[in-house]
């Protein structure tokens, strides 16, 4: 585990508010949908898809918001309906990086959060995943940088 600061991003992104047990029907579909939707407003893509999640507490039910964000270089057009121009902001935080499949990133998170916590730190309500390489063919070459945020 490393401190690192999450940087500020300029995104074309999908926000709205679910649980942990309700995320299934956004992977892969929303990721597809904001490459479409930079590619039909000629944006410049600056980085991997990256979910922010504030107020996420890792129980199952607990609602809390999420960012579904395309690192985007300006905000320039009109996107559809569903998404939007957003700048996440930075944040100081806990960084590890998950290697292999996302059923297993408690297997990161747990030894993450167990050594912000050990060492003084405060866990903050914000917190993002940055999906380097996404294999959905072999989960176990997924690349997954995760940023928990801390006071």
């Amino acid at each position: 585990m490393q401190l690192k600061e999450a940087k500020p991003l300029t995104t074309l992104a999908f926000s709205t508010r679910t649980t942990l047990a309700g995320l299934t029907p956004f992977v892969r579909t929303v990721a597809r949908q904001l490459y479409r939707e930079a590619v039909r407003l000629d944006l410049e893509i600056t980085g991997p898809i990256c979910w922010q999640y504030t107020g996420a507490d890792g129980k199952p039910d607990t609602v809390f918001g999420l960012d579904i964000a395309l690192p985007v270089q300006s905000t320039e057009g009109e996107p559809t309906d569903s998404l939007e121009f957003k700048s996440l902001e930075p944040f100081n935080g806990g960084f590890a990086e998950h290697l292999g499949s996302w059923d297993n990133l408690a297997a990161t998170y747990g030894p993450l959060v167990g050594g912000l916590l050990q060492g003084g730190h405060q866990l903050s309500a914000v917190n993002r995943e940055v999906y380097v390489h996404m294999d959905f063919e072999n989960p176990a070459n997924n690349v997954t940088q995760i940023y928990l945020g801390i006071h």
